[in-house]
């Protein structure tokens, strides 16, 4: 694994989105660390490819669009489907629709937003929802609020699952606590340096 995965929601001063060609890959890096990558070809299993469900999902909200990783990856995998992408930086927004190629791909709505604002005022529901909000290679300060990972579980379906990607750092382990407190921890997925757990809707909404 060249860097450790996650998709950035916006950048901090100086960490900028660059895209490379690396090893025959097209990288969307921010702050020097990986953000998204092209799926073509060239791609190999990664980290993203834990954040999808087993099954097809009706419809998907993705909390960090990046360059589009996941959007792809669904769609290559299941063929259109409703999907919404949220993301914050619209300099990443255009690489997505431009350089990684979503602008081919009409069932992908691209939503240039703040993931908490745009979560507390949506009142659409989806059967999975992907949370892989870092900036620079940081989880957004937030994420793992209890108010916030509530509104997560009020726009899943009775059935759907969201997905969290994680660094395993040595705060993994009171994260994925803090998470579990709020929406049940249905598994855990690992890939390298990343973490995956995927949740069921609170008792009360399921």
């Amino acid at each position: 694994m060249a860097g450790r995965r996650g998709s950035a929601g916006g950048w901090a001063s100086g960490s900028r989105p660059v895209v490379r060609v690396e090893d025959g890959r097209t990288i969307l890096r921010v702050g020097g660390v990986i953000q998204s990558v092209g799926v073509d070809e060239e791609y190999t299993t990664d980290v993203w490819d834990a954040m999808l469900p087993a099954t097809r999902p009706a419809s998907v909200l993705i909390l960090g669009l990046g360059g589009g990783t996941i959007a792809q990856l669904l769609t290559r995998r299941w063929g259109p489907l409703p999907i919404t992408g949220v993301e914050r930086d619209p300099a990443v927004a255009l690489l997505a629709r431009g350089v990684f190629g979503l602008e081919a791909l009409p069932h992908v709505r691209i939503e240039v937003a703040d993931a908490f604002s745009y979560v507390r005022a949506c009142r659409e529901t989806f059967e999975l929802i992907c949370v892989d909000l870092y900036v620079a290679g940081k989880l957004v300060h937030g994420v793992l609020e209890p108010a916030f990972l509530r509104q997560i579980g009020w726009r899943l379906t009775p059935e759907g699952t969201a997905t969290f990607n994680f660094w395993r750092t040595a705060y993994l382990a009171d994260q994925l606590r803090r998470l579990g407190r709020v929406l049940p921890i249905r598994g855990v997925s690992e890939a390298e340096d990343n973490v995956v757990a995927a949740c069921a809707p609170p008792p009360l909404l399921g």
